[in-house]
């Protein structure tokens, strides 16, 4: 059921067009997935998602859990039938949670963490060349002399799996739960269980939750085969972890390419410099097969969007495009734009675009007023905009690598 085809490659670099069979179509690749949090885009009604450009999606596992959606979806007979969205659907595994409810509260940090400190439990696996691109703060490099950052978790992380608490009561994720979850959401592609470490970690904390990442994908694949004849149509990626640590990318990679699994995800909270993410991507894309596709877990900025196409990445989910957009910020060729300082203006964000706001002549200062008012329409005429922005530059990138001109194309996004 599950195959992906190379259709073209890049010769300058490790870009490539590929194709993803599934059970909801063929999926071309690169591709970034716009994110249905609890099995919906936020400002978009289900009856309007059909008619957008979204040929991919992904589901948050944890929250549809926890706030009994799954029963809903479960009701309707899957996602596909829940969203009405007749494309391809993924479910992260509700590994994110684990660093963002953990290490990551507890630290101060998002996915796109803003500094890697360098510290001697850093500086021993990161080559003197790396170590200049590290970001650091006199403030953070104080913190990391005196703070053991692998203490004080919120979360209790075993073997077992991780205990959360939720609306005060304490509930156990663990891969086989993850799995079942995943199986009844019923998308395309689900992922294994895994622990998302923090930037702030030590090497050996990082290097034990790897291993036990790779024990819990063994787990899953065990769940998995449970479920099989309700699963079988559903492609179960494993994800590779290490942190940013050279030697452990290395390791969790070569791992995760022996495994009888039909894709990856590169997972693990980033820095915010370029030269953070490319060398997560140099450090690992090269131990994954090429045959396979490979998944940036998380990240959406147009420059690692780019930065990860040309070392090879072929899928990417990222919150940007509708989050932002419901902050009033609007992606064009040209760069982003806030509509707060564009309040006057009685133009269309893009004349180029083909969204229904921009193809309804709705102007910036109009937006801008729908917004003040907290008008419904401006999230959502803002939210089909950035949707198009994106589906348009994945289509794009598509089109300029089959041309050899990736990099040409980048040169025209001012980002």
């Amino acid at each position: 059921m599950f195959e992906f085809t190379l259709l073209a490659k890049d010769k300058k670099n490790r870009a490539r067009v590929g194709e993803f069979i599934t059970p909801h179509g063929k999926l071309k690749t690169p591709e970034l997935s716009f994110v249905a949090t609890e099995g919906e885009i936020k400002a978009i009604p289900k009856d309007i998602l059909p008619r957008l450009p979204v040929q991919l999606l992904i589901v948050n596992t944890f929250h549809v859990w926890v706030k009994h959606i799954l029963e809903k979806i479960q009701k309707n007979g899957g996602v596909h039938n829940y969203m009405d969205y007749k494309h391809v659907a993924m479910s992260d595994s509700g590994g994110f949670q684990v660093f963002s409810m953990g290490f990551g509260k507890a630290h101060g940090i998002g996915k796109v963490a803003s500094m890697f400190p360098f510290s001697a439990s850093h500086s021993e696996f990161i080559s003197e060349s790396d170590s200049k691109q590290t970001t650091i703060t006199k403030r953070m490099l104080k913190q990391v002399q005196h703070d053991n950052w692998d203490k004080n978790n919120p979360l209790t992380i075993s073997e077992e799996g991780v205990e959360f608490t939720f609306n005060d009561k304490k509930i156990l994720l663990t891969p086989e739960k993850s799995m079942e979850i995943q199986q009844k959401i019923g998308a395309d592609i689900m992922f294994a269980f895994d622990e998302c470490t923090s930037p702030l970690n030590s090497h050996a904390y990082t290097k034990k939750a790897m291993e036990r990442t790779h024990r819990w994908l063994k787990r899953c694949l065990l769940a998995r085969s449970d479920l099989i004849k309700t699963s079988s149509q559903q492609a179960l990626f494993a994800i590779v972890q290490g942190g940013y640590f050279k030697d452990l990318r290395k390791i969790s990679a070569k791992y995760m390419a022996k495994q009888n699994v039909p894709g990856f995800g590169i997972g693990g909270s980033l820095g915010t410099t370029e030269d953070e993410v490319r060398n997560v991507l140099d450090w690992t894309i090269p131990y994954l097969p090429d045959e396979k596709p490979r998944h940036l877990l998380g990240i959406g900025k147009v420059r690692d969007i780019f930065d990860g196409v040309e070392r090879g990445v072929d899928l990417f989910d990222c919150v940007i495009p509708t989050r932002e957009a419901r902050h009033r910020v609007l992606y064009t060729k040209r760069g982003k734009i806030n509509v707060r300082k564009y309040k006057t203006v009685k133009e269309v964000p893009d004349k180029n675009c083909s969204c229904q706001m921009c193809a309804s002549n709705v102007t910036m200062k109009q937006l801008n007023n729908l917004f003040s008012l907290k008008d419904p329409r401006a999230f959502f005429y803002a939210t089909v905009h950035n949707i198009q922005f994106y589906a348009d530059l994945m289509k794009q990138i598509r089109i300029a690598i089959k041309k050899n001109k990736l990099l040409e194309l980048r040169e025209t996004y001012g980002y």
